[in-house]
């Protein structure tokens, strides 16, 4: 059973993690494309944030399996240290995808009038500097990548 459940742990990160990954770090360049004017960008980053936003919610059953194959053999996988850092950061790369990338993604898109009027927030989402928005999207969707990659990292060391 725990074979099973590590190979479904491994599919969800491959299948979720890294398309999520390639979109946060697509996003910034596409917005900045979008907010002159360019119909391929705009498109582009609406599809972007979308993925962002869809695969960030399913990228949450990597940890929750993740959590799971440890719970479920205790004696092999509770007293390795790597596995308790690897949920960890887990969770927090989650924390920052839904409380740092998404809403900035959200309101940078609102400020371009390229959300749905059931998600728009015109009183919110305004824009002072849009090299702030590009320069601070790419540094958390890097912190996020960089995340992943040493939560991979200790999955195999």
């Amino acid at each position: 059973m725990t074979s099973f459940l590590i190979i479904l742990h491994i599919v969800a990160a491959v299948l979720f993690i890294g398309p999520l990954m390639v979109a946060t770090s697509a996003f910034p360049a596409q917005i900045q494309e979008a907010k002159s004017g360019t119909a391929t960008a705009k498109g582009a980053a609406s599809v972007l944030y979308r993925i962002t936003k869809a695969y960030g919610f399913l990228s949450a059953l990597v940890p929750l399996l993740g959590l799971v194959v440890f719970l479920s053999d205790m004696e092999t996988y509770g007293t390795q240290g790597k596995f308790h850092a690897s949920i960890l950061l887990a969770i927090i790369a989650w924390v920052i995808l839904l409380v740092v990338i998404l809403p900035r993604q959200r309101t940078a898109l609102g400020a371009l009038g390229m959300l749905p009027e059931s998600e728009a927030s015109p009183e919110e989402d305004k824009i002072a500097s849009w090299s702030q928005v590009k320069k601070q999207l790419s540094m958390y969707a890097g912190i996020f990548n960089l995340i992943w990659i040493v939560v991979l990292v200790l999955m195999f060391v």
